[in-house]
């Protein structure tokens, strides 16, 4: 199968990217980034300019969150990254709906659908289909191995070494390789062979307990994998800094600890559990989602002179001077009697008119919006943080693009979500297999199931 056409972007074709490894693999990553920065003068992106990891393929074993998050973050920043997945599955988080996008115009039923949730975590990816539990299907990925220089897996410990694609078995042929685990609880320790979701992690790592009002809530997204695919990728980002090859291990519940920094510093240090606080915050006062006429509105003041801008605001300067509120101590203190005063005069205006009002203010505010107020936003809007690419199966998408920007790079979307095993022929072919022999591989393993 070709390339993958994404609206408005060219993607570099498959020879240019192998010759392109073959020079690489065998160097340092330090030497890696300095001969990107040199290939930079012959880039034709379209206007998009080179990306930061251009020349570093990535091997993504991984699956559902905070694997695929971190693959696609380095993916974003221009690595090429191979998505292995399962045969006729593929990776759990592409059945995680409704909703789906209809895949090839025929009601979005079975194969013809993806998940919107697969969507958000997948981009500028390609999909291999391959078995490694079959020695052909391993064969491959020691293939990719050897012209990578990162692998990421998720795998509970000791999976990979029982089908010999372990780091011990992969650094051998290939020293300077990159191999990143992301488990539940670690490589060591009585709980390392269970199994991890974000939800547990947060759970037993306080955060649960921590969240809500009267009773424990859940963050509404998967925070805790998120965050871990984010320590994984500053880990990969190091480890191919110092260009020597590396096994790095994150884990959910190291992670949701390392997350409740001053909640964590707290007990260990002056005994002091945590109580739920909703949106409000245990140190500093004013600070919540305050009601409105016509919804909520979040705003803190972090400092003696923003608390004096908000009183101003509200035509109220002699909370300033009150001995209750005269700082942020004594407010902590007396919040219940603060709030009595200011909330009954909050909730009488409309998130629109409190904005007006604090136009300009040195303190954070904002409401408290819905999906489709916050991409409504005007600020939102004008960033262009949302990108519209056309797929090449059949389907428009909106996503949300990288979080950073680069001004004298790219990370702009080049790559659509991919179809199950959309790429198998084309990275088999760029490892030296012919159209006979990926046929034959596909009529003994189920390599794939796209044509």
């Amino acid at each position: 199968m070709g390339h993958a056409v994404v609206a408005g972007c060219w993607i570099v074709g498959r020879s240019t990217r192998v010759e392109m490894f073959r020079r690489t693999c065998d160097r340092s990553a330090a030497a890696i980034f300095v001969a990107a920065v040199a290939r930079r003068a012959l880039s034709t992106t379209a206007g998009h300019g080179p990306r930061p990891l251009d020349g570093v393929r990535v091997v993504d074993m991984s699956r559902v969150a905070a694997g695929p998050y971190c693959a696609m973050v380095l993916a974003d920043m221009g690595a090429d990254v191979i998505k292995i997945e399962r045969p006729v599955a593929g990776d759990d988080s592409r059945g995680y709906g409704p909703p789906y996008v209809d895949v090839r115009g025929d009601g979005g039923n079975g194969e013809s659908r993806m998940s919107l949730y697969f969507v958000s975590l997948n981009r500028n990816k390609r999909s291999v289909c391959v078995d490694f539990r079959h020695p052909d299907g391993k064969a491959i990925v020691r293939k990719l191995v050897e012209r990578s220089h990162v692998l990421i897996e998720n795998y509970i410990p000791g999976t990979l070494d029982r089908h010999g694609i372990g780091y011990e078995d992969l650094r051998k042929i290939n020293q300077k390789l990159v191999f990143c685990s992301i488990t539940g609880y670690g490589s060591k320790g009585p709980w390392s062979q269970k199994p991890g979701y974000d939800v547990i992690a947060a759970s037993i790592g306080g955060l649960i307990n921590a969240t809500g009002d009267a009773v424990p809530a859940k963050c509404a997204i998967p925070i805790t994998d998120l965050m871990t695919g984010m320590y994984a990728h500053g880990a990969i980002l190091a480890a191919l800094y110092r260009g020597v090859g590396d096994k790095i291990d994150c884990d959910l519940l190291s992670t949701q600890l390392s997350m409740m920094f001053n909640l964590g510093s707290n007990y260990l240090n002056a005994g002091m559990l945590t109580k739920r606080w909703g949106t409000e915050h245990e140190s500093v006062v004013p600070y919540k989602a305050f009601k409105t006429s016509n919804g909520f509105l979040t705003f803190g003041t972090g400092n003696e002179a923003q608390f004096k801008s908000f009183c101003d605001r509200i035509s109220m300067p002699e909370l300033t001077t009150d001995e209750r509120f005269v700082n942020n101590e004594c407010r902590v203190k007396n919040r219940e009697e603060l709030y009595k005063i200011i909330e009954p005069l909050l909730e009488s205006k409309t998130n629109e008119e409190w904005m007006k009002i604090f136009e300009g203010v040195p303190f954070p505010v904002g409401p408290v919006n819905d999906m489709k107020q916050a991409f409504n936003n005007e600020h939102v809007k004008d960033i262009n943080i949302v990108q519209e690419i056309d797929c090449s199966y059949n389907a428009k998408l909106k996503i949300v693009g990288p979080a950073v920007t680069f001004k004298n790079s790219s990370n702009l979307i080049r790559r659509e979500p991919p179809l199950l095993g959309q790429h198998t022929n084309e990275v088999l072919t760029s490892l030296g297999y012919s159209t006979k022999e990926i046929e034959l591989l596909r009529s003994k393993t189920k390599l794939s199931i796209s044509k």
